[in-house]
């Protein structure tokens, strides 16, 4: 059932800052953000989920959003579901193993109401450790070929950081180094201690690349 979710951040990001496009390059189903198949009837503000990957799409469409709460009603589908293990495991994975949660979710917390007949209610907290200005001001590069032009611009104009969703990253974790060491030769040589280079998720499928420009 898992289809990539290129399309469906782009889509939902949309809605939140102009410029950035997905932060994943992982397997999930498609999702339009203003589709019935995801929201509960008319109310925006309550998703709806059927499976577990319904619920792991559901969480992404969330924190695209920004959202600091949300609500989503399980189903019973075609998979027999426990609600409190499903949404335990759907939250540690987005927060965990995809870039966009490891980069900027701090925690998330879900409460079950299953009084409800023929759906279990779901109720999210999500903590963030990055503004919507951190989030919104990531640059979007296919590859990390524009890594240096792109860290070049930022060091010239001062800035404190760079953030960049990468369409496209095989174990380059030495490469990105590499190419940071040579733009602070050029660019700050008189910085002694080396540029912070984070990846996002550590160790895993990296969608994002958080380079830190230290001030003397």
């Amino acid at each position: 059932m898992k289809k990539t979710l290129l399309a469906a951040l782009l889509a939902a990001l949309m809605l939140v800052c102009t410029g950035c496009a997905s932060f994943l390059e992982r397997d999930y189903s498609v999702v339009q953000p203003h589709s019935s198949t995801y929201y509960e009837s008319e109310d925006r503000s309550v998703l709806r989920a059927e499976s577990y990957q319904d619920l792991v799409n559901d969480l992404m469409l969330l924190l695209t959003g920004g959202a600091r709460e949300g609500t989503i009603w399980l189903y019973a589908g075609t998979e027999p579901l426990d609600a409190s293990a499903a949404a335990e495991r759907a939250c540690k994975e987005v927060q965990q193993e995809t870039p966009l949660g490891a980069y900027a979710v701090k925690y998330l917390t879900y409460t079950i109401d299953d009084s409800a007949r023929n759906y279990t209610a779901i109720h999210l907290t999500i903590g963030y450790r990055r503004t919507q200005e951190q989030i919104a001001s990531m640059v979007y590069t296919t590859s990390v070929s524009a890594l240096g032009e792109l860290l070049t611009a930022a060091a010239r104009r001062g800035s404190g950081e760079l953030v960049v969703q990468v369409g496209y990253f095989d174990h380059q974790e030495e490469e990105v180094r590499s190419i940071v060491d040579q733009v602070q030769a050029m660019e700050a040589p008189e910085q002694k201690e080396p540029w912070t280079v984070n990846f996002y998720p550590e160790g895993g499928d990296v969608g994002i690349i958080e380079i830190l420009l230290k001030k003397s």
